[in-house]
């Protein structure tokens, strides 16, 4: 069970539908690596189908269902998929995130400090990526002015809001400013997902922040 679950909430949000695909991948993966919330999300699709079974039952003519068949007729069954593999250097990656590593993709150095691959995404959050520090390298120091959601893929890392390990998620307007930094052990893989730009805290934000707004690091 994680020590940091999602909420509640988020997940009922998630199981009936309502999230961006953003937040909707964050919380997937959280799903995927926590039994618990994946239990949870089992009681909710459990509690929302017995809900459609007590809706009154509809009457339908003769000609209905002759309808309805002619019209699955004319669709076309694409053949079955197979599910996606993991790439070699992505065998941490949890099956929800599989289809979002295209061919090509690989790591991108920020500032000397992390790792990133940027995910393509729909919707209009501002960033969707996967992040890598090394052991005992941290991001740095920012805050957020808008919502953020991270899901720890590999190792964990720690900030002045806990320690978090795989499966373990976090979410939040974030105003405060934090550092995660990378546990010891092997490096930790994180998925985050931004609301809107981050502002650097540090030294060096007053420069860096404006090509921070315009996504370029």
């Amino acid at each position: 069970m994680s020590r940091h679950p999602a909420p509640d909430e988020l997940l009922l949000d998630y199981a009936a539908g309502a999230l961006p695909e953003g937040p909707a991948l964050a919380v997937s993966l959280h799903v995927a690596l926590d039994p618990a919330a994946r239990a949870t999300v089992d009681r909710l699709n459990a509690v929302g189908g017995a809900l459609i079974d007590r809706e009154p039952e509809v009457a339908f003519d003769d000609g209905s269902l002759e309808n309805v068949l002619a019209r699955l007729d004319q669709v076309a069954v694409e053949p079955r998929r197979e599910a996606p593999r993991p790439r070699p250097g992505f065998e941490w990656a949890p099956a929800p995130l599989l289809p979002y590593l295209k061919p090509g993709m690989d790591w991108r150095r920020i500032l000397g400090k992390f790792d990133e691959i940027r995910l393509d995404v729909a919707g209009a959050f501002h960033r969707v990526s996967l992040l890598r520090l090394e052991p005992g390298r941290g991001l740095p120091e920012h805050k957020h002015t808008g919502y953020e959601y991270t899901v720890c893929l590999q190792g964990g890392y720690t900030d002045n809001t806990g320690s978090y390990n795989v499966g373990d998620f976090a979410v939040g307007p974030g105003s405060e400013r934090h550092e995660p930094i990378a546990d010891a052990g092997e490096p930790c893989i994180a998925l985050i997902v931004v609301e809107d730009p981050i502002v650097l805290t540090g030294p060096w934000g007053r420069w860096l922040n404006p090509l921070v707004k315009r996504g370029l690091i």
